[in-house]
């Protein structure tokens, strides 16, 4: 497989807004590997998160912007949504209304622009730990020789889409994908406060 055909792949599951308008410190969660543990974390000016794993396997990807946790690949995005309203306190109804208006801001750009034939979106919704998430997938043509399906897990992040994402090899790892990606969802931590990232990496 060649390296910069699976990064141009890659690419497309970056969110289309940070490919455009944003630096990637701003908008990818950075890995943390520490001798137990190791932490997916973002550390906002005012808002920060952490994502869990006890894998030892966890480590930055030949990609850049991405990781692998035992051997799968996959990224933490930010995107900034447009509320109208308190982003602390949005409604069922309204979370959803946004995640599935990101998801096809996502899918339009993804097949206009990048000019990619999906096929079988599926969606579902899913309540980890009090917070609702977005999973939707969709499988690449059958003549495309890298990638089988992408997975995306999306939720709110105060006034951001919190996005999970990962490409699907081969349709008999979409199960670990989606474990994976569940997994880091329902350790994720919230704080109302910009995390010293140097300093919790020491920790770890």
């Amino acid at each position: 497989m060649k390296l910069i055909s699976l990064w141009l792949l890659l690419l497309a599951a970056v969110p289309a807004f940070c490919q455009k308008n944003a630096s990637d410190e701003d908008v990818h969660a950075t890995l943390l590997v520490g001798k137990k543990k190791s932490l997916i974390a973002y550390a906002g000016p005012s808002h920060s998160f952490t994502m869990e794993t006890t894998s030892k396997t966890a480590k930055p990807s030949d990609i850049p912007g991405f990781i692998t946790i035992d051997g799968q690949v996959l990224q933490s995005t930010l995107v900034p949504a447009a509320l109208t309203v308190d982003p602390r306190h949005p409604t069922t109804d309204r979370e959803k209304e946004i995640l599935i208006k990101y998801m096809n801001y996502e899918l339009g750009y993804y097949k206009k622009k990048l000019r990619q034939k999906y096929s079988g979106l599926q969606t579902e919704w899913l309540t980890i730990k009090g917070r609702l998430f977005l999973v939707w997938y969709f499988d690449m043509p059958k003549d495309y020789k890298l990638v089988s399906r992408q997975i995306y897990l999306s939720t709110l992040f105060f006034d951001q889409v919190l996005d999970l994402n990962a490409p699907v090899f081969k349709m008999d790892h979409f199960g670990k994908a989606k474990t994976t990606l569940v997994k880091l969802a329902g350790s994720l931590k919230t704080y109302d406060k910009q995390l010293d990232l140097g300093l919790l990496k020491r920790q770890l």
